[in-house]
């Protein structure tokens, strides 16, 4: 198992990791855009909170009587199917789904934060108590599932500049790295969120 991920590792600095930084650095951005395009702007945002918890609703997330188990593993089903689809959008060997996604991602991440801000609340705690625990594990693992769709993407067009290249082993690469890293990533994310992230921001008061 350690050597496992011991070649996932030097996979990731041998073939992932530029894309995993301008995949991280588009979603901070994205964030941070948003946040201050909307901040103060308190008709558009009830208008957009109106549709991400319809979103949320839909998706089963905010069913009250849920436990926390319940809860995790409906967590873990949503974010599990969308960084699929996420990696899945690598066939498409033109990069733009995984980018549209990850600023979409990150862009619904400055709405929430701009309008708490903009009712009043601080932000940071809530940042550092609801977001950072879950956070640190599912960022990454959708960061990652978009850099394995840039992967595959360029794997496919090199396969059509050149006959030798192994898209086998490419797509068997992706796929390895998917099932090792994102979705390991995922679990713990869910759980975190699920059962540490609510603690934490009780304890805070939130």
């Amino acid at each position: 198992m350690l050597n496992l991920y011991k070649n996932e590792w030097n996979l990731f600095k041998q073939s992932y990791w530029k894309m995993f930084v301008m995949f991280f650095v588009l979603f901070i951005g994205s964030s941070v855009a948003s946040y201050f395009l909307f901040l103060g702007k308190e008709d558009e945002l009830t208008f957009l909170l109106i549709k991400i918890q319809e979103m949320f609703i839909e998706k089963g997330l905010f069913d009250l009587d849920m436990s926390s188990f319940e809860l995790a593993i409906m967590l873990l089903k949503n974010n599990a199917t969308a960084s699929f689809i996420i990696y899945a959008t690598g066939i498409i060997p033109l990069f733009i789904p995984a980018i549209f996604i990850i600023i979409g991602n990150g862009a619904l991440a400055g709405i929430v934060f701009a309008s708490m801000k903009t009712a009043g609340q601080g932000i940071l705690l809530p940042i550092l108590t609801g977001i950072v625990p879950h956070g640190i594990f599912e960022i990454p693992a959708i960061v990652l599932s978009a850099s394995l769709a840039f992967y595959v993407s360029a794997g496919i067009i090199r396969k059509i500049v050149r006959e030798d290249f192994s898209l086998r082993e490419c797509l068997f690469n992706s796929a390895k790295t998917f099932l090792l890293v994102v979705l390991p990533l995922l679990v713990i994310a869910a759980f975190v969120e699920a059962y540490i992230s609510p603690a934490l921001m009780r304890m805070a008061g939130l």
